[in-house]
């Protein structure tokens, strides 16, 4: 992952903590809870769709080419960009959960839209 990225994510979690008021106890807190209709535009370059359906093994289609694109855009791997939603990328969405934080289940719900948009 680039430093520019991780940077930013610390901000955001700065940010996050610091509405949440966790702030000074060193606490990492959810990710961000703005829409993603509400945030400013995207830079990752990811256009497969705007859809947002929740994600897991077996899934297919452009939303899966959508989350492996920003997946690959966060510095993580799920494999070829196929739209397939198979254990690379089940490993990859828990690995992104695990850093953002996010609760870690491997599925691509709206929390982790919400992160990988960012």
């Amino acid at each position: 992952m680039s430093q520019s990225k991780f940077i930013r994510a610390l901000g955001v979690l700065a940010v996050t903590a610091s509405v949440l008021g966790t702030a000074a106890t060193g606490v990492a807190a959810a990710a961000p809870t703005t829409s993603s209709s509400a945030m400013a535009p995207a830079v990752h370059g990811c256009n497969y769709t705007t859809n947002q359906p929740l994600l897991g093994l077996g899934s297919t289609g452009s939303a899966v080419k959508e989350a492996q694109c920003l997946l690959k855009y966060w510095g993580f791997d799920p494999g070829a960009v196929d739209g397939i939603f198979g254990s690379n990328t089940e490993k990859a969405v828990k690995q992104f959960q695990a850093w953002w934080p996010l609760y870690v289940d491997g599925l691509v719900g709206q929390n982790t839209w919400t992160a990988l948009k960012s």
